[in-house]
């Protein structure tokens, strides 16, 4: 079953489509319904395409490129698949419509252009952020509850030094596509890059919220170990993460002048970035905050939790309950994973892990 996030954005897509295309097939051929069923097929065409085919991280058929090139490479695609759909209902409607005329494919590659240069600038802020900006929604700064997952490279210090500074980026790169992936798939939004640190954000309803959040975190590590192979063909070793996951209030507001951004404020920010250092202090690869799991209707299947203890913060006067989180047959590489990503068999002293 397809997550309600990409459903959404599908079934939304479609919709805009429909009314586009019912339009423009009443003013120019009188005939809306005939507009609303071509132009709804032509925005489900290109929404999988988007999302089955031209995914950044799809690399099986077209490798990464630059902003530009992909661009273009895009708009190609599309005007084809509008060409195509565009044939298509006009031997079907015997001529009566949609008849790949000047004007037509005229109007149809502008909305292609527009579209695309929309969608390339969206990816650049990240999924959602554009449309936050155009419509306000954060301008006057509100709290929201959401749920947090901070993803840690370790040991990146060290792995820097070993790849070089030039090819960290390469890894860095292909690391983080992994997680963000993960996160998308699972309904996350990537809030932020942090050197080697991945922050997605999940907003949360009142009652009990699915595990999207976890589902994320461990999905992670499965795209990963399905890449083990190309990670120790190209870079000589495997990329490992720590992760900690958390949630509560917190401030969401534009800032920035020069160069702008929806930043996350508060308490809960920061104890989730205590949470990641505890897991170096334990060497555990994932904790969670019971209040999140509390949230939570369930762990996914194959996911167990194992009580901690609790975890003191500075400047606050209780404390916070703390529990691993283990994927099935995981608690020994919860403890070695450091080494099962092949990269150190023994750190040296004040060596980052």
């Amino acid at each position: 079953m397809p997550h309600p996030f990409p459903l959404r954005r599908f079934i939304w897509i479609v919709f805009v489509s429909v009314l586009i295309g019912a339009l423009y097939g009443d003013l120019r051929y009188g005939v809306p319904g005939a507009g609303a069923i071509v132009a709804g097929s032509m925005g489900a065409a290109l929404f999988s395409l988007d999302r089955f085919v031209l995914r950044r991280n799809a690399g099986w058929l077209f490798p990464r490129l630059p902003f530009l090139p992909y661009l273009a490479l895009r708009t190609c695609l599309y005007a084809a698949v509008v060409i195509i759909i565009n044939g298509i209902a006009n031997s079907v409607l015997s001529g009566r419509f949609m008849v790949i005329s000047g004007v037509d494919l005229l109007v149809s590659l502008v909305l292609v252009v527009a579209a695309t240069l929309l969608l390339g600038v969206n990816e650049l802020l990240g999924p959602g952020t554009l449309l936050a900006f155009a419509a306000g929604r954060y301008y006057h700064p509100r709290i929201e509850e959401r749920a947090l997952l901070f993803m840690d490279m370790r040991p990146s210090t060290a792995i820097a030094e070993r790849v070089g500074e030039l090819r960290i980026l390469d890894l860095l790169n292909r690391f983080v596509a992994d997680v963000s992936l993960a996160v998308a798939e699972a309904g996350g939004e990537i809030h932020k890059y942090v050197g080697d640190e991945v922050i997605a954000t999940w907003r949360l309803a009142p009652g009990a919220n699915q595990v999207d959040c976890v589902r994320a975190c461990f999905g992670a590590f499965d795209r990963i170990d399905a890449q083990r192979s190309a990670y120790e063909r190209d870079f000589g070793l495997v990329p490992d993460f720590r992760a900690g996951l958390h949630c509560g209030p917190v401030a969401v507001g534009e800032l920035g002048y020069l160069k702008k951004e929806i930043a996350l404020i508060g308490d809960t920010m920061n104890a989730a970035a205590r949470i990641v250092e505890a897991c170096r202090e334990t060497e555990n690869r994932v904790l969670a905050s019971a209040a999140l799991l509390d949230r939570l209707a369930a762990l996914p299947p194959g996911v167990s939790r194992r009580r901690l203890g609790e975890l003191a913060l500075r400047g606050k006067e209780r404390p916070l309950e703390l529990c691993a989180l283990e994927a099935d047959g995981d608690r020994a590489l919860n403890r070695l994973a450091g080494r099962e990503t092949g990269v150190f068999s023994s750190p040296s002293p004040g060596e980052r892990l």
